[in-house]
C-alpha cells in the first residue's frame, strides 16, 4: 500500500511539473507576439517584384490612352498590398519588453534612413477626382490617411510594417490615378518608385527583425 501511495504521489507531481512546463512555454509564446511570419515576408517580396515590373513598364513615360492595359495590374497590386497590411496589423500586440526592443532597432534604422516627405492628401484626392472625371464616373470622397506610425505606448499599436505597407498602397494608388487622368512621365515614375521602395524596405526591416 505504501508503494502504491508513493507511486500515486509521484504521478501527481509529474503531472503538475508537466503542466507548469506547458504553461511556461505558452507564456513565452504569447510574449513573443507579433511572431515572425515568413509567409508575410514572402508576400511583401513578391508584391515588390510586381511593383518593379510595373515601374519598368511605365518608366519611360506612358500615354493615358494606354491606361486600360495597366489598370488591372494596378488594382491587383494595390489589393495585395492592402491585404498584407491587414495581415501585419491583425497579429496580437507584443508585450512591452519585446515591443521596446523592436522599436529601438527600428528607430536606429529610421535615423540612418530618413523618412521621405509624405504625399499630401490633397494630391491623392485630386488625382482620384481627375481620374473619375476622365472615366466619367461619380467622384468618391477620399478619406484622410492615418499617421505613418502609431505611438508605441498606446493600446492601438500598429506595427511599422503595416504602416509602411499602407504608404506603399497610397503611392501606387496615386500613380494609378495620375496615369488614368494624364498618363505618366519618367520623372513622376522615378519619384514614385523611390518613395515606394523606401517603405517596402521599412516593412521588410521590421518583419525580418522579428526573426531574431
Amino acid at each position: 500500500m505504501s508503494f502504491l501511495f508513493r507511486g500515486a504521489q509521484l504521478w501527481r507531481w509529474t503531472t503538475l511539473i508537466a503542466l507548469a512546463a506547458i504553461l511556461a512555454v505558452t507564456a513565452c509564446t504569447i510574449q513573443l507576439a507579433p511572431a515572425y511570419d515568413p509567409a508575410l515576408v514572402n508576400g511583401i517580396r513578391t508584391v515588390n517584384n510586381d511593383i518593379m515590373q510595373l515601374y519598368a513598364t511605365t518608366g519611360m513615360g506612358v500615354d493615358k490612352a494606354t491606361f486600360p492595359q495597366r489598370v488591372d495590374e494596378y488594382n491587383r497590386i494595390i489589393g495585395a498590398v492592402d491585404a498584407l497590411a491587414l495581415e501585419s496589423q491583425s497579429r496580437p500586440v507584443p508585450d512591452s519588453a519585446i515591443r521596446d526592443k523592436v522599436e529601438q532597432a527600428f528607430g536606429q534604422w529610421l535615423a540612418s534612413n530618413p523618412t521621405p516627405p509624405t504625399g499630401r492628401d490633397e494630391a491623392l484626392s485630386l488625382a482620384a477626382a481627375e481620374c473619375a472625371d476622365a472615366r466619367k464616373v461619380k467622384r468618391a470622397p477620399t478619406l484622410p490617411m492615418p499617421a505613418p506610425q502609431a505611438q508605441a505606448d498606446t493600446r492601438q499599436y500598429v506595427p511599422a510594417s503595416a504602416s509602411a505597407l499602407k504608404q506603399v498602397s497610397r503611392a501606387m494608388t496615386l500613380l494609378r490615378d495620375t496615369d488614368c487622368a494624364h498618363g505618366l512621365n519618367n520623372g513622376q515614375v522615378a519619384a514614385n518608385k523611390g518613395y515606394t521602395q523606401y517603405f517596402v524596405s521599412e516593412a521588410l526591416f521590421y518583419e525580418n527583425f522579428l526573426q531574431r
